[in-house]
């Protein structure tokens, strides 16, 4: 008897896992756990929103996440741009708006940076735009990695001693992490 009392013990205890995808939004965060990406360096000017009214590239609200973003020209004297992400997970997929050509005044439209995942160098990204283009690319991914252990991840996206102009448009992450639940059945 002891021995069935256990069998349901074991069986009314299982857990299952599942995969869940959650979105770091580049204004509003990450609903479930709170955070909210850090923008560096904080100066005035450096780091803009959809609000910019001087901005010479002017996303679509309607195609860009949430209707929002966060920009910024990297110019040499800045000497350093960054943005960090914190995440739970196994997975992570970062998303920018992209420039192309046909902009005015000499503002850039390439993009460069690097991905440093927990403290490691994890791969550069570059976009050079397309000069016979004016149009925006939205959702562009610009870094993904799985596999990883599910756990808080840090990601920092930087640009730092480049010595010319650059773009980064940061619209959003999806992180992936495994959810634990009780479900009380096998």
């Amino acid at each position: 008897m002891a021995q069935i009392f256990l069998l349901l013990l074991l069986w009314s205890l299982s857990c299952h896992a599942r995969l869940v995808n959650r979105t770091i939004d580049d204004s509003l965060g990450d609903p479930v756990t709170g955070f909210r990406p850090i923008f560096l360096p904080t100066k005035p000017g450096v780091w803009e929103d959809q609000t910019c009214k001087g901005c010479f590239i002017q996303p679509d609200r309607g195609r860009a996440f949430n209707g929002t973003w966060t920009a910024a020209t990297y110019h040499p004297e800045l000497k350093h741009i960054s943005i960090t992400l914190e995440f739970p997970g196994v997975a992570i997929y970062v998303f920018f708006i992209l420039a192309n050509g046909g902009l005015r005044n000499g503002t850039t439209a390439n993009t460069e940076c690097n991905f440093t995942l927990d403290g490691v160098y994890a791969r550069a990204f570059t976009h050079q735009p397309d000069l016979t283009s004016t149009n925006l690319e939205y959702d562009a991914t610009a870094f993904t990695v799985t596999g990883l252990s599910n756990n808080t991840h840090q990601l920092v996206i930087s640009t730092n001693d480049v010595d010319h102009a650059v773009f980064v448009n940061f619209d959003y992450a999806i992180y992936t992490y495994v959810a634990i639940f009780n479900t009380g059945v096998l």
